[in-house]
């Protein structure tokens, strides 16, 4: 079986999913949100961001690490910290040997369902099903997480 942790990177809320592939499907295995406090300065949110990235590396130890791209038109403010989450979830792969997949929201979304600009409802409840999981996967960033995971398991990337 081969393991992968997607990320939806976010300085506020890091989603994360750990996603194994055998030859049955998917199983989702793990999954989460790093929160950090903004009211602590940039330097700390990152650290904690890193090393609980490091620990789910240790644990689950995967062949890849799948990572949501900055999306540049969304959101102009926030691609600045989000880039620099997305160089410190590059550095914990890098210190552990770990290849990461770079991955945009199309992509991700075109792996989960089939379609580039599916809404968020849709992959959402594909990942549910492509997971077998009873209940929809809460918060948002952790399914977006799962559905990296899963793109990353299938070889796709930006």
């Amino acid at each position: 079986m081969k393991i992968a942790i997607g990320f939806d990177s976010g300085l506020a809320n890091c989603g994360y999913g750990i996603v194994a592939r055998g030859g049955s499907g998917f199983v989702g295995l793990a999954y989460g949100n790093i929160r950090t406090d903004s009211k602590a300065e940039r330097p700390e949110r990152l650290l904690k961001i890193y090393k609980h990235a490091t620990e789910l590396i240790t644990e689950w130890n995967p062949s890849k690490i799948g990572i949501e791209s900055v999306y540049w038109n969304r959101n102009q403010t926030s691609c600045l910290p989000t880039a620099e989450v997305i160089g410190v979830l590059q550095l914990a792969a890098a210190q552990n040997g770990i290849g990461v997949v770079m991955l945009s929201p199309q992509s991700i979304k075109s792996a989960v369902t089939g379609v580039p600009h599916a809404s968020k409802t849709q992959v959402m409840k594909m990942t549910q099903k492509l997971l077998g999981m009873k209940k929809p996967v809460t918060p948002s960033h952790a399914a977006d997480a799962l559905g990296c995971a899963i793109a990353a398991l299938l070889g796709r990337s930006v």
